[in-house]
Order: C-alpha cells, then sequence, then structure tokens
C-alpha cells in the first residue's frame, strides 16, 4: 500500500491520530488529517491526487452528508470510506447517498475503527489491483476517444456460480481500461465521462462485441456459459437496438439465450417512458433483461413488473454484512422473495464471505457473484479458473 494517499476527517482528534497510526502501520504513504471539513476540502483542490477519502458524518458546522456533497461537486475521483458510531440503516442510507452523487463509496466503518476492517476495504485500492479503484486518474475526452478507436477498452469477466450445485453458469463483463502510463483502471476514470461526452454508446456496443467475441472462444473451447452485459440507458433510445444486438450475436455465433442485458435500476425508473418501446422489442426477441442494481434506487414495484424481466441482482449493499445486520438480512430476502413471485432468477452480488453466501441461500437466491466466488478477470484466464475451481 505505500502508493496509496489518504485524507481522514474528524472532529475528534483522538480519531485521528488512531486513524492515522493505524494507516501508518499499514503503509499507507501519505496521509493528511483535518478537523475542520472546511479545511479538508481546501486541501483537497491543493493535493488532488489523494486516492481515499475516510470522514466522520458528525461534525459541528459541515456534517458528513453535507461533506459527500461537496466532494460530489468537486467530483472527486477517489475512494470514500465513511466512519460514524451512527446505527447501520443510517451508514448504508450515506453510502447510497454517495453512489446517487455517482462517488465511489469504498465501504464503511463503525467506530471504534477495527484494523482488519481498515485494512480490508484499502486493499481494493492497492496498486497492481485489476479490480481495484481507478487511483484518481480520469480519462481526458481526447484519451476516450483515442481509446475508443483503438484497443484501449478490455473486458473482464466475473464468475456467477449457482448457489445450489456450486456450478459455474455464467459471467458478468465489466469494463476496465488498459492506460499506457496507469495500467488498468476501473469504470470510475471513464465511464462518466463517456456519459458527458456522448460516447458511452460507442463503449456500450463496443463491450457487446467483445463480450460476443470472447464467448466465442469459449464456446469453441468446449465451454458453454451465460454471459450478461451492462447496457447504457442511451442505448435503449436508439430504436434499431434490438435489431443491432440481434445482428451482431448472429455474425458471431451467439446464440440469444445465452445473452443478457443488464440496465441498472436507477436510471431505468428514470427513463421508463423513452425506454418502454426498446425494452418490450427486446423482450420480443428473446434477449433476456436484468435489474441491476435492485433496491439503491427505491424500487418503484408498479415499474418493475410492466416488462418481463428474467433476472433481478440484489446490490451488494443488501448481501454485504447480512450475516451480522438484521436490516440488512431483511431487505436481501424481502428482494429475494419479491424476485421469486415475479418469476425472475435472482443473484445475489458482491458476496464476499461463507456467511454472506449462507444467507442469499437462505433468502433462494439462485446464483452468487463476488469476490468469495472470484474476482473480475480477463476472459483467457477464465477456462483455467474454472478449471481449478471444479
Amino acid at each position: 500500500m505505500q502508493n496509496i494517499s489518504a485524507l481522514v476527517l474528524d472532529d475528534d482528534k483522538f480519531t485521528l491520530e488512531t486513524m492515522q497510526a493505524m494507516l501508518q502501520g499499514l503503509g499507507v504513504a501519505k496521509i493528511r488529517s483535518f478537523v475542520s471539513a472546511d479545511e479538508a476540502l481546501a486541501a483537497l483542490e491543493v493535493y488532488d491526487s489523494m486516492q481515499v477519502v475516510l470522514f466522520d458524518l458528525n461534525m459541528p458546522g459541515m456534517d458528513g452528508v453535507e461533506f459527500l456533497r461537496h466532494l460530489a461537486q468537486r467530483s472527486y475521483a477517489g475512494a470514500i470510506i465513511v466512519l460514524s458510531g451512527e446505527d447501520p440503516r443510517t451508514l448504508q442510507m450515506v453510502e447510497n447517498l454517495g453512489r446517487a452523487h455517482h462517488l465511489r463509496m469504498l465501504g464503511r466503518l463503525h467506530k471504534p475503527i477495527e484494523r482488519q476492517a481498515l485494512s480490508d476495504l484499502l486493499d481494493q485500492v492497492r496498486p497492481g489491483n485489476s479490480t481495484a479503484a481507478w487511483g484518481g486518474v480520469i480519462l481526458s475526452e481526447a484519451e476516450l476517444r483515442e481509446g475508443l478507436a483503438g484497443d484501449a477498452l478490455v473486458p473482464v469477466f466475473q464468475p456467477q456460480v449457482d448457489i445450489h450445485t456450486r456450478r459455474v453458469t455464467g459471467v458478468e463483463a465489466l469494463a476496465r481500461w488498459r492506460h499506457p502510463e496507469h495500467g488498468i483502471l476501473g469504470p470510475g476514470a471513464f465511464i462518466s465521462l463517456a456519459e458527458k461526452s456522448g460516447l458511452i454508446i460507442k463503449l456500450t456496443d463496443l463491450m457487446l462485441t467483445k463480450s460476443m467475441h470472447q464467448w466465442r472462444t469459449w464456446h469453441d473451447a468446449g465451454y458453454d456459459l451465460n454471459i450478461s452485459v451492462n447496457v447504457s440507458m442511451d442505448c435503449l433510445s436508439r430504436i434499431n437496438f434490438p435489431e443491432q444486438v440481434v445482428a451482431e450475436a448472429m455474425s458471431v455465433g451467439v446464440p440469444i439465450d445465452r445473452l443478457m442485458l443488464e440496465i441498472t435500476e436507477s436510471r431505468l425508473m428514470q427513463d421508463m417512458a423513452v425506454s418502454l418501446d426498446v425494452l418490450s422489442r427486446l423482450c420480443l426477441k428473446r434477449i433476456r433483461l436484468s435489474i441491476d442494481d435492485f433496491g439503491t434506487a427505491y424500487s418503484n414495484l408498479e415499474k418493475l413488473q410492466m416488462l418481463p424481466f428474467a433476472e433481478l441482482k440484489i446490490d451488494r449493499a443488501f448481501v454485504h454484512d447480512a450475516a451480522n445486520n438484521a436490516s440488512v438480512r431483511a431487505i436481501l430476502e424481502s428482494s429475494a422473495a419479491l424476485g421469486k413471485r415475479l418469476g425472475m432468477q435472482i443473484v445475489a452480488e458482491g458476496v464476499e464471505t461463507r456467511e454472506e453466501w449462507e444467507c442469499a441461500a437462505t433468502a433462494d437466491c439462485d446464483l452468487i457473484q463476488g469476490f468469495f466466488v472470484a474476482r473480475p478477470m480477463p476472459g483467457d484466464e477464465l477456462i483455467g479458473w474454472m478449471q481449478h475451481w471444479s
């Protein structure tokens, strides 16, 4: 972790000293501590390469929620960890707020802070971790255009496992960026820019094409998997999108019933009126649809049943710590039960421990996806991993 830089904000000086000692003990190279939110924000203007911000919710003057809003207004690109002694439901609400601001919420730590819990979160941003944060790097629009024209966009694949048979049934394709200086970058380095610049459609089309070709390689090697690809809602404004997907699948030789298009729930609710035509025609062409990150948009159940979705993916926020948090476990179980009543396949995302696996099994989820099974990996590594898994 020697190359990680962290900013810590807490009005309690003892907590600041404790956090600084923990971070130093974990090998964090650069640490800046503040008791004032205004001073912390001013420091971020100067030290804009801080990769992780850790802050307390309860502070005099500017509280943590307002501080989070200011980070969003500044388009802060690093990872965020919330520190608090508040109840878990309040912490979960703040995490959801951060994601609504399009910030990278790494997680939350309940006071008193445990060293191992802090280490586990920071492990996600260590250099060389291809599934980690993007380290504060944000592509320019010129880099984005050049990379899309070249070969900078690379899909990685995270396995999905049947919770009962332990068999690998499919993968989700996730976008990464191959940068000449910074290595592999996560989606936070380019997705928001792609949406703002109008390049998200080209990016989504490329992900679909590359993912289908990778599926064909696996199939030719004797592996028949389902493959899920995230689709931007901007793509669903194109009337010919269903025909385009079918034509691409036919040209590569991917059976339509092996393809799943994932749509983020919050964007779905926002754009339903515009996208209903295209979504309906995708279903008519037997292209399966999945609702991603279910539960993060305060789900509108009326709209949920308007389309025949084949799959519901429960967001990791309602899987993480389900073994220890009765409220989180209740949401996990009720979401799975709702999906089952609507005839959907249920996927538990973000499963990181055996206890979370068991909670998902108790909730009657069908598939498991998360670090407990495997981290996302390049397509050419998947077959070797599957052989080892089996």
